[in-house]
């Protein structure tokens, strides 16, 4: 069969022309700016102007959480962190704690490149906290594009020091990665933790904000929204939702127990909340 269309090709002129016409000439102009935003996306940046905090050296727990596209720590990450430095968690009581919310403006305005900008940051951000000598653990927490941030600093931290656990928690995270890789989030987020849960509404038509994720104990928090007509939006509302989850000690913290925790939640299914 390929043999027979190779010969029409070569033999009749017009099919070489329609050929050229619909699908090589049309073609072109996709490649070239495939590639051109693709260079664009992975371009060499300076991240030195986000900056966090000098972190005490004696830290032993590090909660960080980072925000999505277009957005700021306003929104809902400072409260989450003022939660976390106050709420009381057993596990956590003798620790030395330490809270960051991460300002990654101006990276995280562009929606088409954030999913590269922000894994390259939380790269960054990993190779400066896992020089903390007495860390035990940290919690990451990202919502929608943010979840790259989290992403690219846990696989990090892990590759340079390995011995520290890591919680990743995704809250209507966005999966797209440079683009093209509609479904890098849904897949790769959460295979890097030694625990991960994630926080969805599935009436959110974001990519990978409405599904489970392959590697996280994936909770659906819809009918809470819809059934007393809370007034946001659908991929604002898990970041809502988790700020009052936290703060009356209902959602999942990892330290040292890991089997417990894998015993409560099934990873296979959606859950419900």
């Amino acid at each position: 069969m390929m043999n027979k269309l190779l010969t029409l090709y070569r033999e009749h002129l017009l099919l070489r022309w329609l050929w050229w016409l619909a699908v090589i000439i049309p073609g072109v102009p996709f490649i070239l700016l495939s590639v051109a935003f693709q260079l664009y996306a992975h371009w060499p940046r300076d991240y030195n102007d986000i900056t966090v905090d000098a972190i005490n050296p004696n830290t032993q727990y590090l909660s960080l959480s980072a925000h999505g596209v277009k957005d700021s720590p306003e929104s809902w990450s400072n409260e989450l962190q003022n939660i976390m430095s106050h709420n009381s968690i057993e596990q956590l009581a003798d620790l030395a704690l330490a809270q960051i919310s991460l300002d990654w403006q101006p990276y995280s305005d562009n929606a088409l490149v954030c999913s590269v900008t922000g894994s390259n940051i939380g790269e960054k951000l990993a190779q400066k906290i896992a020089l903390l000598p007495n860390l035990k653990a940290v919690h990451l927490i990202g919502h929608s594009c943010g979840s790259f941030v989290i992403y690219g600093l846990c696989k990090k931290l892990k590759q340079v020091n390995p011995s520290i656990k890591v919680q990743t928690t995704y809250l209507d995270p966005v999966a797209i990665y440079s683009g093209i890789f509609w479904r890098y989030g849904v897949n790769k987020f959460g295979d890097c933790a030694d625990f991960s849960d994630s926080y969805i509404d599935t009436k959110d038509g974001v990519p990978g904000s409405n599904e489970k994720l392959t590697n996280a104990y994936t909770f659906d928090v819809t009918d809470i929204r819809v059934k007393q007509n809370l007034p946001y939006a659908p991929h604002a509302w898990p970041t809502h939702f988790y700020l009052d989850a936290y703060k009356n000690n209902q959602v999942p913290v990892y330290f040292n127990h890991q089997e417990d925790l894998d015993t409560r939640f099934d990873k296979t299914t959606l859950l419900k909340w």
